[in-house]
């Protein structure tokens, strides 16, 4: 039984002539009986609000991905005859961020209204959403009544997944441009002959058969076909540096869409891929693999997976790696350098498996910091803020150096940009031999 602000007002107007009871007699006996006349004209605006037949129904979609305004929608069906006002209101994860938090709508008799809010999740994992509230207006507009639908219900939040389904849309994978992709350079400069196909925009001149194009009266493109099969092996630092925010979701999150993206087009390309999970020793492993079934335990693997607030032992990671495979391989490394002295302990056990393998290390730029620094100080404290920043970028830089040498491969992207980049990373690698 919730009062509405028409009600207090009505009340307020009431408390004025019973202030001037004491001067007029016979005042208050009416100010009184008016007073009960509200209260009574209340109770009968929360009975008809109560009267109102409501139906409510929540529509989910069957996986959310992190960092993603994932669709909701509130559906609301009224039984009865007159016009209705009601405010809606859903219990959402505390971890999710709703745009709006509530919505006021007009339900018509017998009718069915939609209201639709978007749920971002900052978090993988389990998650509950509970029940749905909804406040209904009496017709005086004097009263409302709160109700409560049961609606409970759990769901599971997983990596950003949305450009490998785009990808996987795409068939082949042949015309990625018009994907929006812009940046992703197409797979086929190997040296074995796939097959022939059209011309498509964005193809190499160097590519076009002539023969088959002045056979077929139109431009056709030659596709070439990297080795199959070869090994690529993704860990994934889930050490205490990887839990910093970086664009509203943490390194690890960007990390983890990244590395799903990359397994998509490697497994779509016929390599095996496997994974490592990593802290202060190895988390979890998948030995490298191919097809779907595997790709499923990656993403089974991964979608749980949250930042340890402990160092992370590397040499406990490539001891690991180094009894494990045996045939040649790509091991991409996700992981940080912010922590100087924690990420020394990276180069020289990484530069020996540069002997055997070909390691390819992959971070997320702190764009936040770069910020800091474009903006001028403007006291004491911000001064101190981008000394301690500049310091920060500066000893993040000489680690890419010392890290970039020996045969080691390194990107440092935006976070926006690192799943294009390790794909484009893997491609060249592939199309230039080196595994």
């Amino acid at each position: 039984m919730i009062p509405s602000e028409r009600l207090w007002g009505l009340l307020a107007l009431l408390a004025l002539p019973m202030a001037l009871a004491g001067f007029f007699p016979g005042l208050g006996g009416a100010v009184l009986a008016l007073d009960a006349l509200a209260l009574a004209l209340a109770a009968f605006d929360y009975l008809l609000a109560r009267r109102v037949r409501l139906e409510v129904h929540r529509t989910l979609p069957e996986r959310l991905n992190v960092g993603v305004a994932n669709r909701v929608e509130v559906r609301l069906v009224q039984r009865g005859r007159g016009t209705v006002q009601v405010r809606v209101k859903d219990d959402a994860p505390s971890d999710f961020t709703t745009e709006p938090d509530e919505a006021t709508l007009r339900l018509t008799p017998d009718s069915q209204t939609q209201w639709v809010y978007r749920a971002t999740p900052v978090k993988r994992g389990k998650f509950a959403f509970g029940n749905v509230h909804v406040r209904v207006k009496g017709p005086l507009g004097l009263m409302s009544q709160e109700r409560t639908f049961v609606a409970a219900r759990s769901v599971s939040v997983y990596p950003d997944l949305r450009g490998a389904r785009r990808l996987l849309l795409s068939g082949a994978a042949l015309d990625l441009v018009n994907l929006g992709l812009r940046q992703l350079r197409r797979d086929g400069r190997g040296s074995e002959f796939a097959r022939l196909r059209d011309y498509a925009q964005g193809d190499s001149v160097r590519d076009v058969d002539w023969k088959a194009t002045a056979r077929r009266g139109r431009p056709v493109t030659r596709v070439l076909e990297s080795e199959r099969s070869q090994a690529l092996l993704i860990c994934v630092d889930a050490g205490r540096s990887m839990a910093a925010q970086v664009d509203g979701l943490t390194k690890l999150d960007h990390a983890v869409n990244a590395a799903l993206f990359l397994a998509f087009v490697a497994i779509r390309n016929g390599d095996r891929v496997g994974l490592a999970l990593f802290a202060d020793g190895v988390k979890a492993y998948l030995p490298p693999a191919a097809g779907r079934g595997q790709y499923r335990k990656l993403v089974d693997t991964l979608y749980s997976a949250t930042p340890s607030l402990t160092y992370v032992d590397y040499l406990a990671l490539f001891k690991e790696l180094n009894v494990r495979l045996n045939r040649r391989s790509l091991l991409c490394v996700f992981t940080d350098f912010l922590d100087e002295e924690q990420a020394n302990t990276l180069v020289a056990p990484l530069h020996r498996l540069a002997r055997r393998h070909v390691p390819l290390c992959l971070s997320v730029k702190d764009t936040a910091l770069q910020k800091l620094l474009r903006t001028p100080p403007t006291g004491p404290e911000q001064a101190f803020q981008h000394a301690v920043a500049s310091e920060l970028l500066s000893d993040r830089e000489v680690l890419k150096a010392r890290v970039s040498r020996g045969g080691v491969q390194m990107l440092d992207v935006a976070p926006d940009e690192l799943s294009l980049a390790a794909v484009n990373r893997y491609l060249d690698i592939k199309a230039r031999g080196v595994l």
